[in-house]
């Protein structure tokens, strides 16, 4: 099984017309993600924000952090089985916007399984997010069935974000990346 990883360093994520990436901008735009988050009719709620290193934003309760990434060859998905049909992974090459992270964050409520990020102050070493410029779903649902329970499955949040991550991948598909790791093993 041989993998490329090719790898677009991400060095700011700003708002615009357009998705897109060039020089280490990845520039979205936020009406398109949010038609993409909201193909789920259990998400109520979203709304789109950048949080940079330093920013003095703590985020809570994190349900989901996705490497914004696309299947170039090998495969249907960068999400087998949930995104795409179920088949083997880890052939072929794959796209990644690295340096930069896509974080689902739930509007209201949280279980004991969730994250915190702090991205600015003391606390914003202690995780590889604090450190690394983001782009921040916050959204909420009508999966009400869950609202009391300590171990929420969050589906439709946790499925919006893999969307959005293969989504916003798709713009660096047809690009050079800047760097390429290969994973070469026997089968």
């Amino acid at each position: 099984m041989r993998l490329e990883i090719g790898a677009f360093h991400v060095t700011d994520i700003k708002f615009g017309d357009h998705t897109g990436y060039s020089k280490g901008i990845l520039t979205v735009n936020k009406e398109e993600l949010l038609k993409v988050v909201k193909e789920d009719e259990h998400i109520t709620t979203a709304d789109l924000r950048i949080v940079h290193p330093g920013d003095e934003v703590v985020l809570c309760p994190v349900k989901e952090a996705v490497e914004m990434r696309c299947k170039v060859s090998g495969g249907h998905g960068i999400f087998p089985g949930v995104l795409s049909e179920m088949e083997i992974a880890g052939s072929g090459r794959t796209h990644c916007l690295q340096d930069c992270s896509l974080l689902v964050v739930g509007e209201h409520w949280g279980g004991f399984q969730d994250g915190l990020i702090a991205m600015g102050g003391a606390y914003q070493h202690h995780t590889i997010f604090g450190d690394m410029v983001n782009l921040v779903l916050v959204a909420d649902t009508d999966e009400e069935f869950e609202k009391r329970e300590q171990q929420k499955k969050n589906h439709a949040l946790r499925w919006a974000g893999m969307r959005l991550a293969e989504y916003v991948g798709q713009c660096v598909k047809d690009l050079e990346p800047e760097n390429i790791e290969v994973y070469d093993l026997p089968p």
